[in-house]
């Protein structure tokens, strides 16, 4: 019996205790919610110093009109220029001016020796002057290569015969303003076949050279080849 009196006792005091705390809970939450709050205006709080007058309103903004005096300047039109548009009529065409005539005579330039002189006589290109004779002239170097005249054929050495021997032999001649052969050097050698050919070119005569109207001596080069039959 005591057990059940004080289970029935415990119950009814937890029963109190959470209809206590949710009706204080009530009073803390819900009740604060739903009264109307007036909030404090906070401009009436500030001091006078910061409190900012409003913005004035922007004046009106006054229309300038021209006067009636000043306009745009045309801009300029260029002849040459092509045309835009189509024109109504065809016009003839002006010529340019030409330079005038100051009345020279042909064939006379401007005084002091100034300018250009106009005349009528073909331009003549003078002619070379001739080589110092101090050096021959190279044959490559005249307008006409000299031809030969005179001829000897070499005779061949019986000893290079017997021997088999063949070669070419090149030499470099000076030729005198008559075409004789007075001067021979030796470029390319064959030792058996040297005096052969030396004799036989020194026998050889070519036409006289000339070099701007005048004689002169030739520099040149002959070969000679010896074949056995």
């Amino acid at each position: 019996m005591e057990r059940s009196g004080l289970r029935s006792h415990l119950s009814g005091t937890v029963s109190i205790s959470i209809a206590l705390h949710l009706a204080a809970l009530l009073l803390v939450l819900i009740i604060p919610l739903t009264a109307n709050m007036i909030l404090p205006d906070p401009a009436t709080h500030l001091p006078e110093y910061m409190r900012v007058a409003p913005m004035p309103p922007p004046p009106p903004v006054a229309r300038v009109r021209p006067p009636a005096s000043a306009r745009t300047p045309e801009t300029a039109v260029n002849p040459a220029a092509a045309p835009r548009t189509a024109p109504t009529a065809i016009h003839p065409e002006i010529p340019p001016p030409g330079i005038p005539d100051v009345g020279m005579p042909p064939g006379v330039g401007v005084p002091d020796g100034v300018g250009l002189v106009v005349t009528d006589r073909p331009a003549v290109m003078p002619l070379p002057e001739p080589p110092r004779q101090s050096t021959p002239v190279r044959v490559a170097d005249l307008p006409v290569t000299p031809k030969k005249i005179v001829d000897a054929r070499p005779v061949y050495p019986e000893i290079a015969r017997a021997a088999r021997v063949e070669g070419t032999i090149i030499m470099e001649a000076v030729l005198d303003t008559g075409g004789r052969v007075t001067q021979l050097r030796i470029l390319k050698s064959v030792p058996m076949l040297d005096q052969a050919a030396l004799d036989a070119v020194r026998q050889w005569r070519y036409t006289p050279s000339l070099y701007g109207g005048h004689p002169v001596s030739v520099l040149m080069t002959i070969t000679i080849r010896f074949t056995l039959q």
